[in-house]
């Protein structure tokens, strides 16, 4: 559940990330093209993605260790990108690897 949940902040900070005039991604994949040409649809999915994640939470913790979790998530993730994307350390296949992998430790360990 939080591994979904922190992926889908992510990638909601990422569809934001990609609109940034300052972004310097040189080789963006196709999908990434698209979206940074349609600046609302990405605006309003990375809305969708944050308010899903945000229900998800309160959900499961409650009210107040929901809304904490979540800006706490949203924070990490939002540094993580920031600091970590321009080095262009993880590709795609390898976060999907990762998030498969902490998705199989989530089910082993809860």
């Amino acid at each position: 559940m939080y591994t979904t949940i922190v992926l889908l902040v992510f990638i909601a900070f990422l569809f934001l990330y990609n609109l940034s005039k300052k972004n310097d991604w040189s080789d963006k994949p196709v999908w990434a093209s698209y979206f940074e040409k349609k600046r609302v649809l990405s605006t309003v999915l990375s809305a969708i993605l944050t308010l899903a994640a945000f229900i998800l939470l309160v959900l499961d913790n409650g009210m107040v260790s929901g809304t904490f979790s979540f800006m706490i998530i949203l924070m990490a993730m939002g540094c993580l990108i920031v600091l970590l994307f321009p080095f262009r350390y993880v590709s795609v296949k390898q976060m999907a690897a990762l998030f498969l992998l902490f998705i199989v430790f989530e089910q082993l360990i809860f």
